[in-house]
């Protein structure tokens, strides 16, 4: 599995991708625990049938928990706890038979869909006015987006909504994969 497509969406989302190893900000933290922990919550939860259960309460959201910084990040404990979520990513795509590496790709080339590309815009990178959203396009954006901006990538506009945590949110052009074929 490369990163290149990955590295595609962080460009479009505004983000960076960093060339050397580091903690990161704590708005940063907080939207990489949210990503990592929903998906794998949605991968339990959803896919596997597993409610998990803290202190009596049951997990059956994936986007029903709230996110905290409460310390200083450790590289150490970053790059372990990392490596064992793909080491068991990998033993559940071995030991269910998974075709992990087919839906990673389709799933790369899907995220990309969520940004809006403008083709003939003129006007740069901007922030554009809750007016402009639809980027004379007819594109909708969900109630959770509170900002929308173009950006460019490879000399290619795009536009993309973002909520107020800085997550990426998918404009009304946005199909869903389609992995069913991979599910034989």
């Amino acid at each position: 599995m490369k990163s290149t497509k990955v590295n595609k969406f962080i460009a479009l989302a505004g983000q960076v991708a960093a060339k050397d190893f580091i903690t990161g900000t704590p708005e940063q933290r907080k939207l990489g625990a949210q990503l990592l922990l929903s998906e794998v919550l949605e991968y339990v939860v959803h896919g596997l049938g597993v409610e998990p259960e803290l202190n009596g309460v049951r997990i059956s959201s994936p986007d029903a928990l709230h996110y905290h910084n409460v310390g200083e990040p450790d590289k150490l404990e970053m790059l372990d706890g990392l490596a064992d979520v793909a080491y068991t990513m990998y033993w559940n795509s071995e030991t269910f038979g998974v075709p992990l590496e087919s839906a990673y790709d389709l799933v790369c080339d899907n995220n990309l869909e969520k940004f809006v590309k403008l083709g003939s815009w003129a006007l740069g990178s901007t922030a554009l006015e809750p007016g402009e959203w639809d980027c004379k396009l007819g594109v909708t954006w969900p109630a959770e987006v509170a900002a929308v901006e173009v950006v460019q990538f490879q000399g290619e506009p795009y536009a993309v909504g973002k909520d107020s945590r800085g997550k990426v949110r998918k404009p009304s052009t946005y199909k869903s994969v389609d992995l069913s074929e991979l599910c034989r």
